[in-house]
């Protein structure tokens, strides 16, 4: 008798495709670049990598945020786009309204074969969850589909702005830290990447501690989980190896209990994908699981992927309530990468076949 193998135990056993540096945008006449308007530097870096290359025959999809933000680039976009004769559309994305964003990506893609390519570098962590898992069905079915992400070359805050925050912290109780974002304007959750809660689940919050406290203390409130499962992101360079210490002490994570504790690169997505089938094989069995994608952007592009093959699989996300002027994020752009995710099509593939 022929063993069907499960979803998740598929994912395991898959080649993962790799993030590799490249020095070009692949794009072709007819492909689809879909970008968001942010304000740091390298938002458009792939995007302005492509016009000096002389790639001018593909269509651009721009995501613009709400609430506005004056720095914000789409002038700048719009001005190239009118200047290299390049076709765009635009889509509103409001940070506090961010449901349904899937359907609205479905009315403008078509699925026609054209490749799309989709730039993370200035997209919040919320909106890259929600895009990954609609291009992870039908039609698209991770078909066709490449990331592109630029990597800054100064990424704030400093350790002596952390040391600093950590003892005005053990001064006041009531101090809290504030480096990119601060506060929690709710705990988001969309019809879209909601599951089926079943009665007398325990709940797993899985978490990715960051430099804004609110958000962990946010999810230990508000969903009341049993367990916590915190994941801490490895970041690539030497250089930063102090962050994911003062990460753990801004968040006071050891004193939370019925905690485990993993770690897992901040660039490398595969090693956050494993972990999360390894959380999902240990527990899902027995606990409703329920993911908060706060860890960085390519931690983020493995919730997705996850996400667009577990339905029962629940993401909240603790939205800020403040944000740092644009001047306090990051600087400039340093290396891009390109992670096509053509090979997770193969998944959906056999799973049509299986129907058939």
């Amino acid at each position: 008798m022929l063993k069907v193998l499960r979803i998740d135990r598929k994912l395991e056993i898959l080649d993962k495709p790799s993030l590799l540096p490249t020095d070009f945008v692949p794009l072709n006449n007819d492909d689809t670049l879909i970008l968001c308007a942010g304000f740091e530097d390298r938002a458009i870096k792939a995007f302005e990598l492509a016009l000096e290359s002389g790639k001018t025959g593909f269509k651009l999809l721009i995501i613009e945020y709400l609430p506005l933000v004056r720095e914000n680039k789409i002038d700048e976009i719009i001005n190239k786009c009118e200047k290299y004769s390049i076709p765009y559309k635009r889509l509103v994305y409001d940070r506090q309204n961010p449901s349904g964003i899937g359907n609205k990506l479905l009315g403008i893609l078509k699925p026609d074969g054209s490749r799309i390519f989709v730039d993370i570098s200035g997209m919040s962590r919320l909106l890259i969850v929600q895009i990954l898992s609609v291009l992870g069905q039908f039609p698209f079915d991770f078909s066709k589909i490449s990331l592109l992400y630029t990597i800054a070359l100064e990424y704030p805050p400093n350790e002596d702005e952390v040391n600093d925050a950590i003892i005005r912290m053990e001064e006041d109780s009531f101090y809290s830290a504030m480096f990119l974002s601060s506060g929690i304007f709710e705990l988001t959750v969309v019809p879209e990447l909601s599951s089926v809660s079943l009665e007398g689940q325990s709940i797993r919050m899985v978490a990715f501690p960051s430099f804004n406290p609110n958000q962990l203390a946010a999810l230990r409130t508000e969903v009341q989980a049993s367990f916590f499962t915190l994941v801490h992101g490895i970041p690539p360079l030497e250089k930063n190896a102090w962050r994911p210490r003062k990460i753990k002490a801004i968040n006071r994570t050891e004193e939370i209990t019925n905690r485990e504790d993993i770690e897992a690169s901040t660039l490398e997505y595969e090693e956050t994908l494993t972990a999360l089938l390894d959380i999902y094989n240990n527990y899902g069995h027995m606990e409703r699981i329920i993911i908060a994608p706060t860890g960085s952007k390519m931690q983020t592009v493995a919730v997705g992927i996850f996400k667009a093959f577990m339905d029962d699989i629940q993401i909240v996300y603790p939205t800020p309530r403040l944000f740092q002027e644009p001047k306090e994020y990051t600087k400039g752009s340093k290396q891009l990468y390109l992670l096509r995710l053509d090979a997770f099509s193969e998944i959906r593939q056999q799973q049509t076949k299986a129907l058939d």
